[in-house]
């Protein structure tokens, strides 16, 4: 089931158009990841996605709800923590989530329930003016699940956050996607968190998606691979660049560095091998999410 739908989805602020058609989806249980550089259009599909702003065009579908139509069902589906939580820093942590509780008709075995799968026990009581930054974004991830929803949206979640407190605010969201069944749209500049949290993740610049790919065991499924390859003749790099498998070529030291067409590795070598070229050493470079961001959004290998 798709817990999200974005379909042609564009943005006009005056004459500068922010979102350009861009289209994906969620399925119920992932962790989607949202990555690009400042003004890429993060931010304002954020905004959209939580209904704060209209699209120019495009829509939006929540649980199958369209957000446009049918704006309070669908918005009931969503749980957001966007950078830093507004919380009531005189009243405890309970006091807080007691205060949505009562809004939104939450039952206080709910309040409870999410007071422990956010890890707050021990702090709980306390006034939020004594929490430090990872408490007081547990506090507002706990507020965004007392509705239980289907989708949970994270921007900037961890910034400012030290190393401990990133890893604790990780694990603290793959539980509750695991135990709630819920879908988690998370967007981060910090590339190594996205890697070990999410199970797709979705690159926009410009306000363009230049591509949406998988994470497997840490790593990006990709239709390219990068190949180090050092010969021991002189070779031109152009005779590399004129392989219709070889996307790019960049000369580092003694070795070459090959953006290549994914499992072409062999037909390289062969290649090589056909044409008298003796390989000293070839080998596969593992593909990092920051790599994969660089080659997508910079241009290039770096």
């Amino acid at each position: 089931m798709k817990i999200l739908e974005v379909k042609n989805l564009k943005k006009t602020i005056g004459k500068r158009d922010i979102i350009k058609d861009i289209s994906f989806s969620i399925e119920e249980g992932e962790i989607f990841g949202f990555l690009g550089p400042n003004g890429a259009g993060k931010t304002t599909t954020i905004r959209m996605l939580v209904g704060l702003i209209k699209p120019t065009s495009g829509n939006i579908s929540i649980c199958g709800y369209d957000l446009q139509k049918d704006t309070e069902n669908a918005l009931k589906e969503i749980g957001a923590v966007v950078e830093n939580p507004e919380l009531y820093k005189y009243l405890s942590g309970r006091e807080n989530l007691m205060q949505i509780a009562r809004i939104r008709k939450v039952p206080k075995e709910e309040v409870n329930e999410v007071i422990r799968l956010v890890g707050l026990e021990n702090r709980i009581d306390d006034k939020v003016r004594k929490y430090s930054l990872g408490m007081k974004q547990r506090l507002g991830l706990a507020a965004s699940l007392l509705s239980n929803p289907k989708l949970l949206i994270l921007d900037e979640p961890t910034n400012g956050l030290d190393p401990s407190g990133i890893i604790d605010f990780r694990e603290i969201v793959k539980k509750a996607a695991k135990e709630r069944g819920m879908s988690v749209f998370i967007s981060s500049h910090i590339l190594s968190e996205v890697q070990n949290l999410c199970d797709r993740v979705a690159f926009i610049n410009n306000g363009v998606i230049k591509s949406v790919e998988s994470i497997i065991n840490n790593s990006m499924e990709t239709e390219t691979d990068i190949i180090s390859l050092k010969i021991l003749e002189n070779i031109n790099s152009n005779i590399l660049s004129a392989l219709d498998y070889v996307k790019s070529v960049k000369k580092i030291d003694d070795k070459f560095e090959l953006i290549i067409l994914s499992n072409k590795t062999p037909e390289l070598i062969k290649y090589l091998v056909n044409n008298n070229y003796n390989i000293d050493e070839v080998f596969k470079l593992r593909k990092g999410l920051e790599q994969r961001y660089m080659e997508l959004v910079e241009g290039g290998i770096r």
